[in-house]
């Protein structure tokens, strides 16, 4: 289990790997599956891109933690349900998460015969522990575009594409601690952020209602060595 820092710098990296791959999720949805994906951060991370995720998890606990946290906006137990619940916000390109708590061979077989084609397929690899049986590989749906990352040790590391995009920007993961709270915190670094530098912004802005601050968390954010040097001078 993530603990809120990791899971936060997990979910950080997880909306990078989607904003270098393209601007903006509305209208996009977004598809995961396997036992707790729902509290991988991924749906947080494409509801700041701006897209809908669609998670399909096995494991009911993991759903129900991460429903209590923020961290999905709706539970169902059928397809039909989430289809229901997904159909407007992708229409209107608003940003949803639904996780849909079933087996999964059930639901892929309703999804191929329906038809059904998500616009990604998120799937975060947990390497096998060599003293247990190596886990059954997660199932693809055909015809969608795979991203598949790797999950060291239960933290998702950055891909080429996601260091390529960091070094074009040249931004650097920074973890801040708030002297103060953590909204407090998000409210300065909005002003160390260019107004025009909306993937930064949106983040900040946005974090916050999914994955709910406790006392002392801090704030991980990409930022710039002048942005650093200014965090050093002016602290937050």
């Amino acid at each position: 289990m993530l603990t809120p820092t990791d899971l936060q710098r997990q979910t950080l990296r997880l909306y990078g790997e989607l904003v270098a791959r393209r601007p903006g999720y509305g209208g996009q949805l977004v598809f995961t599956c396997g036992d707790a994906c729902s509290a991988t951060g991924l749906p947080v991370a494409v509801s700041i891109a701006g897209g809908t995720t669609l998670a399909l998890d096995p494991d009911a606990s993991a759903v129900k933690a991460t429903f209590r946290s923020g961290g999905i906006d709706f539970v169902v137990n059928t397809l039909d349900e989430a289809l229901r619940v997904l159909k407007n916000e992708v229409r209107q390109h608003k940003p949803l998460s639904v996780a849909l708590t079933s087996e999964l061979n059930p639901v892929l077989e309703e999804i191929a015969a329906r038809g059904l084609l998500p616009d990604l397929q998120v799937t975060l690899d947990s390497p096998a522990n060599p003293l247990l049986v190596p886990p059954t590989p997660t199932p693809q749906l055909t015809g969608v575009p795979q991203l598949r990352l790797a999950n060291a040790e239960g933290l998702a590391a950055p891909t080429e594409t996601l260091h390529r995009w960091l070094t074009q920007h040249a931004l650097t993961e920074t973890l801040i601690n708030p002297t103060t709270n953590l909204r407090d915190l998000d409210e300065k670094l909005l002003t160390l952020v260019p107004a025009d530098d909306t993937t930064r912004r949106t983040w900040l802005q946005r974090i916050a209602h999914y994955q709910r601050p406790t006392p002392g968390t801090p704030r991980i954010l990409w930022l710039t060595p002048s942005e650093q040097t200014a965090l050093l001078t002016r602290p937050v």
